[in-house]
Order: structure tokens, then C-alpha cells, then sequence
């Protein structure tokens, strides 16, 4: 049904649409003048004593996202009707977590977003101009069909090669990366004492701040998705691995892409998935409950996990489940059978549930049963598994997953594994190596999805979520919290 339109959101649509075409590209507008418009490297993040957290939102839906026109930095687009309601949900989302400072982007429709969330919160606001969207230049203002016909070659390169996409003697996405790394040196600026602070930006920006965190050249545009209102947080704090002699910052990403409509809805954001994979963490055990080392160490599955399973396997009731792959190990079985047996209520097949040793947690050796905290930093365990081995294990689970997602179009399989594994397929999906493990966070009863537009083997993943936990309800993980100090050791949660 087509949605009803007032009088007035029919003004506002065709206010904005006669304000595009009137625009063009003259050659500079109000942002010329801060000169970072660059195409250099991003600038390394600023060096930090104590741990941060950061929470990134884009904006709502916005009247330009709603007529599939190119915004880039204007300015004409405002928030609709669903847009507002987006961020009133992230508003509830993040209703009692606490921010010490809000960094804004200048566009209205980022603003608007951004004082639905902040609410009546009297800590400071801060504007920043490189928050702003991507400059896209003479493509702003156009339909997506009106720049295919106008630009031809150039806006097939703009969809399917953007870091080398170039338009007015500008590369967008090279300039956005340097823009992004300049917008960290004022969140994370050591001088102001701030422990968490939201962000509230755009699509492109927002996929430019997490890649520029992460170490990831422009390379990976549209790969981490952003929805429209959607939460990504990141954790900072000073690198203090033993194994490192550089210092500097250490990251992690603890949630990518928490948005208000379900993330495999695949509403707002990223093309149509022609495959599409689904990794769940096991529901929580009693050592992973009071932050415990398990590994390779057997354990059922606690009251609490249980609950993590049950509130899962109906969060994917909307989703047809083709093949579950899981771990051997029992809280990993439990937890697929759980959501195996509740697939009929959603109108499908029961799916078949298919071990594999290859799917097991990392074994820790003599870690195993020991708190995490009291163990970071020493030499790996004797007898604990070498990350070589497990990561090449972790490989021959990925590419076997990757035979069955190419088994037909639309394929849905589910993996049902550890925060270890689950962190590795993350690499893998992103054709990182093992180093990289560590980026990522994964808490129990997470849920990281991966789409494959192209195909499962011929084509690249794309992550439309990591680490989502908004179904788990009353024991979800807030955004923030009162301590930063030993939160998974800002190193990821194994």
C-alpha cells in the first residue's frame, strides 16, 4: 500500500525536490574554506591514558533517503515522519545511558536526530563540520536514476569501485577518510574528560570513523552498513599489550549497526543479499557469566542462556534457516537446537543442525576457569592452542560455509559458535588476518549477519551487523557503562 501523504509532507517533498534541481556545483560552497577537502592519509588517532567509549547513530530517514536522491553535505533534506520515530527509538534505545559530551554534524537532518536522542541531557554539544556527509559534488541533488543517465561511467565507478571514484577533481571517499580522522581528533582530544560521548552523523561519515578506528583503507566503503538511526560503539584505550612496542591507541568495535528495524529486514541500507549468513554466539554460560575463561572446556548453557536461546531463536523467526553449522560444543548445540526447533512457528522447515570441530571455542590450555583480566598481557598458555592453528581451522569452517551459501540463490545459514570464532569469521568475511581477532567484541546471545550481494564465493561480504543484541531486551548490553576499566580488556570477549 502506498503510504498516505498530508498536505504537508507533500510541500516539504516538493520544496526539497525543486531545491535539488535548482542546485549545481559551483566549484566551493560554505565547507571550501576548512581546506580538508584532502585526499591524504588519515591522520593516526590521538594517543589516550584512559579507556573511551564512543556511540555513533546516523540520522533518521530523511526526505531525500525517502525520494532515493544523492545528498552528499546539502543541506535540503529534513527528518520525515518514519525518520523522527527512527530516533525516537534509538532515543529509548539509549535512554539511560550516560554521555559526557554530544558531537553533532552541521546538516539539519543529523541535528535534528541528535536533539530527539540527547533529550533533556545538559552535558556539552558540540558541532563539528567534519561530521558532515560525503562531498559529492555535482552528483548531490540528483536521483540515483538521474545520475546513471547523466554521468554513465562515472556513477557505475561511484557504485562499484568508490575509493577511486573521482568527480569534479575530487576522489569523495579518499577526502572522507582524511575528513574522519580529523573529526577523531576532536572526540577523542585527551585534554577534555570525557569517558563516553555519542555521535550522531550520516552513512558515509559513520562508515568512514569506524573504518579510519579500525585500520581500514577506503577500500572498505560499504562494507560495514549503517542504517538509518542505527547504534555502531567503539571502545578506545591506551595500548598497553605486551606484545607491542609501538603504544599508540588500542580499538574495539563492541556493536556494529544496532538499528530500530530488525537488521535483516535489510531496510535503508546495502544492496539485496543473494546469500546471507548469520553468526550467533552461544547463550550464556555461568564462567561466561562472571568473566571466566571456558574454551575448549565443556558447559551447558545457564538459566540466563537459555533465555539468550530462547530470545534468539524468535528474533530469527522472520528469517528461513536453510543449515545451521554449529560448534560440538554443548552450549553451542543447545543453543542451535533451540532455535532449530522454534523455525516451524515462523512458517518454515525445521533445519538441519551440522556439527563441526573446526566451529570450536579456541583452547586457552591452563587459562581455562581463570578470569580474563588476571591473564592479559602474560605469554600464551602451555598447552593452549597456538592462533595459527586455530585460525587456519577457523578458515576451513569459513570456506565450507561459504560451498553451502552458494548452494542456491537466497540461501540463509546460521552458525552457531563462540566469541572467538565468531570474531574470526568477522575477519575472514572482511579479508583480514588474525591479528585483527581482537577488534572485535562478541557477548553472548550476539547475532552478526553478513550479506553477499555478488554471491557467497565470487563476491565480497558485507557486515549488516556484528554483535547485535537489541533482542535480548531487559539483558541486552547498555551502550555505556560506569566503568571502562575492564571491559573485556578493550580487547575482545573470548
Amino acid at each position: 500500500m502506498a503510504p498516505i501523504l498530508t498536505h504537508c509532507s507533500v510541500a516539504r517533498a516538493h520544496a526539497t525536490s525543486r531545491a535539488a534541481k535548482e542546485w549545481k556545483w559551483r566549484g566551493e560552497d560554505e565547507f571550501t574554506s576548512l581546506g580538508d577537502r584532502q585526499s591524504l592519509p588519515p591522520c593516526p588517532l590521538p594517543t589516550l591514558s584512559t579507556p573511551r567509549r564512543v556511540v555513533l547513530v546516523r540520522h533518521g530517514q530523511s526526505t531525500w533517503n525517502a525520494e532515493g536522491r544523492i545528498q552528499g553535505c546539502s543541506d535540503f533534506a529534513k527528518l520525515t515522519k518514519k525518520g523522527k520515530e527512527q530516533a525516537q527509538t534509538s532515543s529509548e534505545m539509549l535512554r539511560e545511558d550516560r554521555f559526557d559530551a554530544l558531537f553533532c554534524s552541521p546538516l539539519q537532518r543529523a541535528s535534528e536526530t541528535a536533539d530527539i536522542i540527547w533529550g533533556e541531557r545538559e552535558q556539552p554539544k558540540h558541532i563539528l563540520p567534519s561530521l558532515r556527509e560525503v562531498d559529492l559534488y555535482s552528483f548531490q541533488g540528483l536521483l540515483k536514476e538521474e545520475g546513471k543517465a547523466a554521468f554513465g561511467d562515472e556513477f557505475v565507478k561511484w557504485q562499484k569501485d568508490a575509493a577511486n571514484f573521482c568527480i569534479d577533481e575530487h576522489y569523495p571517499v579518499r577526502e572522507l577518510w582524511y575528513r574522519a580522522s580529523l573529526a577523531w581528533q576532536d572526540v577523542l582530544d585527551e585534554s577534555k574528560d570525557y569517558r563516553s560521548c555519542l555521535v550522531v552523523a550520516h552513512n558515509a561519515v559513520n562508515q568512514a570513523l569506524l573504518a579510519t578506528a579500525l585500520g581500514l583503507d577506503p577500500n572498505y566503503f560499504r562494507r560495514m552498513l549503517q542504517s538509518n538511526a542505527a547504534v555502531s560503539v567503539l571502545d578506545f584505550a591506551a595500548n598497553n599489550s605486551a606484545d607491542s612496542n609501538e603504544g599508540g591507541t588500542r580499538v574495539t568495535l563492541d556493536r556494529l549497526n544496532q538499528s530500530p528495524d530488525p537488521p535483516f529486514a535489510g531496510s535503508g541500507a546495502g544492496r539485496k543479499a543473494r546469500a546471507r549468513l548469520v553468526f550467533v554466539r552461544h547463550g550464556g554460560t555461568d564462567r561466561s557469566e562472571d568473566g571466566l575463561i571456558a574454551g575448549k572446556e565443556d558447559e551447558r548453557c545457564n538459566v540466563l542462556g537459555r533465555l539468550h536461546a530462547v530470545k534468539t531463536a524468535e528474533f530469527l523467526l522472520d528469517l528461513e534457516i536453510d543449515t545451521i553449522m554449529s560448534s560440538p560444543l554443548y552450549r553451542a548445540v543447545e543453543t542451535a537446537r533451540e532455535i532449530a526447533l522454534l523455525q516451524p512457528l515462523g512458517g518454515h522447515q525445521t533445519p538441519p543442525i551440522l556439527e563441526y570441530d573446526e566451529l570450536a571455542d579456541l583452547d586457552f590450555g591452563d587459562w581455562a576457569g581463570r578470569p580474563m583480566a588476571t591473564v592479559r598481557g602474560q605469554e600464551w598458555p602451555e598447552g593452549g592452542e597456538s592462533m595459527d592453528d586455530f585460525w587456519q581451522r577457523t578458515k576451513t569452517a569459513w570456506h565450507e560455509t561459504l560451498k553451502l551459501l552458494d548452494k542456491g540463490e537466497g540461501k540463509n545459514v546460521l552458525v552457531v559458535g563462540h566469541g572467538a570464532t565468531h570474531a574470526a569469521f568477522v575477519c575472514h568475511c572482511l579479508g583480514l588476518g588474525p591479528d585483527a581477532i581482537s577488534l572485535f567484541r562478541i557477548e553472548t546471545g550476539g547475532v552478526t549477519i553478513m550479506d553477499f550481494p555478488d554471491g557467497a564465493l565470487k563476491g565480497k561480504g558485507v557486515l549488516r551487523s556484528i554483535n547485535y543484541h537489541s533482542h535480548l531486551g531487559r539483558w541486552s548490553i547498555p551502550a555505556t557503562q560506569e566503568d571502562y576499566s575492564d571491559v573485556c580488556g578493550i580487547d575482545g570477549c573470548f
